[in-house]
């Protein structure tokens, strides 16, 4: 929305559609950051948390559900109608873009739909999927997102999260293998541990299993530090019955994102799953392997959304394409990978020209480009010469 701010949306669609550009994803709904703006700048940018880029409409929200706040929102609409009609009318598409479980207002407000884990913790930054008043949040801002006149629905962080990158100065003074962050970040509130119990499981024997198990980091150090985060080891640890778990977990996800394309559709919108999971190991050219770490079981996921678009943030040509083949290949239907033009993914034309070159050659249906707020003349430049 930014890139809007004090803007004519006809003459800003107009100057992006010359620089190749054939539609945008807004964001609508997103996390707290500090970003250094460029587009209607130059100036550090201060973005909320869990802030809605329009007016919500409370009656998209079911009664129970969690809502978000007047005061985390525009006082109107108006902004975004303006740019929904210019769009239409230059023949300019518009997706929404909403960070659905990432959303650490809502959190703060209501700590219970939080992910709790093995030690009682609460990630307030990380709203659980598994919560009744999550899932009818995520029911309510996909029919929000889409009656703004949108033709298309981008969807990020509808899955379990990390331990880390949830908060600002985020302070985690002690040496954590993967396995050891794993289970110090898996849920056990009471909705998960209810849906667990759904399958016949004992979900509190197994939370005790975690916590018993993160005894020897708390006291002394980790002693998993030399080994690699797998189901296999996690077995080894907990006992057998976290496949069921972690089966649970991902059947939680997979109905989450299949109700909200269901909702989606009905509103004659389609969706896209934005993937962050290659972020979980930049150096990894086949992230969909480590999918299960948040939740996701990527088949059953691609299954009910339109399109998966992976964040594909890989220096080199040959990493952004065989990443991007990766998932063509497994998964199937339309990929549209999300690139980086700029630092510190690309640091030269040449690169950004070859990357878009090769991923075309796989016979993508669209490329897509982060973050256009922060980009210079020159790089939107890059991206006009790789799209030629």
């Amino acid at each position: 929305m930014h890139t809007f701010e004090k803007g004519d949306p006809s003459q800003i669609i107009s100057e992006l559609q010359e620089f190749g550009l054939t539609g945008l994803n807004l964001a609508l709904n997103y996390h707290a950051s500090r970003d250094f703006l460029l587009r209607r700048g130059p100036r550090l940018e201060y973005l909320s948390d869990g802030f809605n880029y329009y007016l919500p409409n409370y009656s998209n929200y079911s009664e129970g559900s969690l809502r978000p706040a007047r005061s985390d929102s525009y006082e109107s609409s108006d902004a975004i109608q303006e740019i929904v009609k210019a769009a239409a009318q230059l023949n300019f598409d518009l997706t929404a873009w909403g960070v659905f479980l990432h959303n650490g207002k809502l959190g703060a407000t209501s700590p219970e739909c939080a992910v709790e884990n093995a030690l009682g913790n609460r990630f307030l930054s990380e709203l659980c999927p598994s919560n009744p008043r999550v899932r009818a949040y995520s029911h309510g801002l996909a029919r929000d997102l889409i009656s703004l006149g949108v033709g298309s629905l981008a969807i990020e962080s509808l899955h379990f999260h990390g331990a880390r990158h949830g908060e600002h100065h985020e302070r985690f003074f002690l040496e954590m293998s993967p396995i050891t962050e794993f289970l110090f970040s898996l849920c056990f509130c009471s909705s998960c541990l209810q849906r667990f119990a759904e399958s016949k499981g004992d979900g509190a024997q197994l939370k005790s299993k975690v916590a018993k198990a993160l005894d020897k980091f708390l006291s002394d150090e980790d002693p998993w530090l030399s080994l690699e985060l797998s189901k296999e080891g996690l077995a080894e640890i907990c006992g057998a019955e976290i496949y069921s778990y972690l089966e649970v977990r991902e059947a939680t996800v997979s109905s989450l994102n299949s109700e909200v394309t269901e909702i989606a559709h009905f509103l004659g919108a389609t969706t896209r799953f934005v993937d962050q999971t290659p972020l979980l190991d930049m150096a990894n050219l086949q992230p969909l392997d480590q999918s299960w770490i948040v939740g996701i079981n990527p088949e059953a996921v691609r299954s009910m959304v339109d399109i998966y678009e992976p964040l594909v943030y890989r220096k080199s040509a040959s990493a952004a394409v065989e990443t991007t083949r990766h998932y063509m290949d497994r998964l199937g239907g339309e990929i549209i990978p999300i690139l980086r033009p700029i630092f510190p993914d690309n640091t030269s034309k040449e690169n950004l020209v070859e990357k878009v070159a090769k991923i075309g050659e796989l016979k993508v249906t669209a490329i897509d480009f982060y973050l256009l707020d922060t980009m210079r003349k020159r790089d939107l430049g890059w991206i006009k010469e790789s799209l030629r």
